[in-house]
């Protein structure tokens, strides 16, 4: 059976949810990137640096921030629980009081800071290593057909709600429909889904839809909103991109081939490098698969030439070439990292491991990159077309005349 990529996600999130509870050292990491690392983080603000256990014993300009074993002699919980000058953090509600407790057991323990495991496998969710999560057991057996159930119902036993009653077969066709193509279906088709007696008719009903046109076109739509697909290039010039819709349709095409999401993002990152062809396409109407494979792939890299054009000027051509760049590695960082690194171009992100130094020796991989239009069609196609456009375009104005007839 055929997936949409959406269950890939849905799959990451629910095995993400899923870890099991971090040791003291990692939840006392946690509290402190998620409450104190924006401004005690890269920028060390007073001083204080909260990132590494020596920089906390070092401490900033009113001394240590912990004392290894004696919370109650350690700058950093008398701040969070307010019990001096200090308030911290600054502007918000104190820590909940369970948090709170988290830091001072981590500091009465020591304080340990598993340096090897760095920030981001002990802290946000999304940077940990990849675990395969136990299926929970619960209670309702009988409703679960599929892990997904047990991780949805054990959520919905452990906080006592009741579950909602089984759809009718109206229900259903329209929620899949609405969610596949985001088209309702026709009367005659939920009528018909109604009526079948087949216990493999929701199953159907999935595959047809699935192999629907609509389905690529509905989905493709969220892939392109994340590569800032457009067909001109914004500002006062509001350039038109004459040839946008062939990545459009690329990404529709690759929905509806069921492309496994590794092979669509090299395709998009790096298809000239990894599949390259001499892309003349001259002599022949015939051109071999491997060919024609590879030019559908190069396709991809036409994520790299969206995004907005400065067109104004040509003096400033340093200036708009940085910005080229810097589009290029925030695309990337957003589309395949999920991470806002645009914010290390000025500096080190204040929440994410991502410093400056690395924002920039990933635009140097795209130094070296120029866009260029590539042929996608063969002088012999071309030439077929000019000769049979006047006999188009005659048809044209015999249908349009015969019409006003």
């Amino acid at each position: 059976m055929r997936k949409p990529w959406l269950g890939w996600g849905m799959l990451c999130a629910l095995g993400a949810a899923a870890q099991p509870e971090p040791s003291l050292p990692a939840a006392a990491r946690i509290i402190l990137e998620r409450n104190c690392a924006a401004c005690h983080g890269a920028a060390k603000m007073s001083g204080l640096d909260l990132r590494t256990r020596s920089s906390m014993l070092a401490g900033g300009k009113r001394g240590p921030a912990i004392v290894a074993g004696r919370p109650e002699e350690s700058l950093l919980l008398r701040a969070v629980i307010r019990a001096g000058e200090l308030q911290m953090p600054p502007g918000r509600a104190p820590l909940p009081p369970g948090e709170v407790e988290i830091l001072r057991r981590w500091i009465a323990a020591g304080a340990g800071w598993d340096a090897a495991g760095g920030g981001t496998e002990a802290g946000w969710w999304s940077f940990r290593k990849l675990r395969r999560p136990a299926v929970p057991e619960v209670r309702q057996r009988a409703w679960v057909r599929n892990p997904i159930d047990a991780f949805l119902l054990a959520g919905i036993e452990k906080k006592g709600l009741r579950l909602a009653p089984a759809a009718d077969r109206r229900t259903l066709i329209r929620r899949a429909y609405f969610d596949l193509t985001g088209l309702p279906p026709a009367p005659e088709r939920v009528e018909a889904f109604v009526n079948d007696p087949s216990p493999d008719a929701y199953r159907n009903l999935v595959e047809e839809l699935l192999a629907s046109p609509r389905y690529g076109e509905r989905w493709a739509r969220h892939w392109l909103d994340v590569v800032r697909y457009a067909d001109s290039g914004g500002f006062e010039t509001d350039l038109y991109l004459r040839h946008s819709w062939r990545y459009r349709d690329y990404v529709i095409q690759s929905f509806h081939q069921d492309k496994p999401y590794d092979r669509f993002v090299q395709e998009q990152i790096a298809a000239d490098e990894i599949w390259p062809d001499d892309l003349a396409l001259e002599g022949s109407h015939d051109l071999a698969p491997e060919k024609i494979e590879h030019l559908e792939a190069r396709l991809g890299t036409a994520m790299y030439t969206f995004g907005a054009e400065e067109g104004e000027s040509n003096m400033q051509i340093r200036k708009i070439r940085h910005e080229k760049l810097t589009d290029w590695v925030d695309t990337t960082g957003a589309a395949f990292l999920g991470l806002t690194v645009g914010c290390a171009r000025c500096h080190d992100h204040k929440f994410d491991p991502f410093p400056q130094r690395d924002y920039y020796r990933l635009q140097a991989i795209f130094a070296a990159t120029v866009e260029q239009e590539i042929p996608v069609v063969n002088k012999m196609q071309i030439r077929a077309r000019d000769l049979s456009y006047w006999r188009i375009l005659r048809l044209v104005e015999l249908r349009t005349a015969h019409e006003l007839l």
